[in-house]
């Protein structure tokens, strides 16, 4: 996840954040099953099943279980237009999605939330970030140094709007056409 920005911004490429071509884990005598999930672990035989039906045996396992994106729990999650920032196939979308002074919406001002607003940003999209605590990145910064950064975004021309509860995001047509906050604000 950590140069995912620089990807969806257009700075990187993912060949320039890929730590290994294929190639590589052959040579190295590792067999890489990717995009293959675990369904199964019989420890007591040591052998881990993927959804493809792969089986194979292990002297250690080591479970790198990645993350979950947070959704809010408000209507309107599953409209079309509406992604995590968790991976590559979340930039792809996003990427998709993105063009000059088209709008976007970042609901989260923490980390990964002004990350995407500002790859969304350099690829010229109208971005508002939405933050439901009265300053960003709460859990890191103090209220002065938050104060800098909504300022920094801000005149990257990044709207902020904080103390803002999304209370759903409306649509028609199956696409998202506008996020209502607590209070029936659009």
């Amino acid at each position: 996840r950590i140069l995912l920005s620089p990807v969806l911004a257009g700075d990187m490429r993912v060949e320039d954040i890929t730590l290994h071509p294929q190639e590589w884990y052959a040579q190295q005598g590792i067999t890489l099953h990717a995009g293959d999930a675990v369904v199964g672990i019989d420890r007591g035989r040591r052998t881990v099943t993927s959804a493809r039906g792969v089986t194979v045996t292990y002297d250690r396992l080591l479970l790198a279980t990645g993350s979950v994106p947070f959704v809010p729990s408000v209507p309107g999650t599953d409209l079309a237009g509406v992604t995590t920032f968790r991976d590559l196939d979340d930039v792809a979308r996003m990427q998709a999605a993105a063009g000059p002074q088209r709008p976007a919406v970042v609901i989260g001002g923490g980390l990964l939330g002004l990350e995407a607003a500002t790859g969304l940003a350099a690829r010229g999209m109208a971005v508002t970030v939405v933050h439901l605590m009265d300053r960003l990145m709460e859990r890191q910064l103090d209220a002065r140094a938050a104060g800098l950064l909504r300022d920094t975004l801000v005149a990257r021309g990044i709207q902020v709007r904080l103390s803002a509860e999304t209370e759903a995001l409306e649509g028609e047509n199956g696409r998202v056409t506008a996020l209502r906050l607590k209070g029936g604000e659009r």
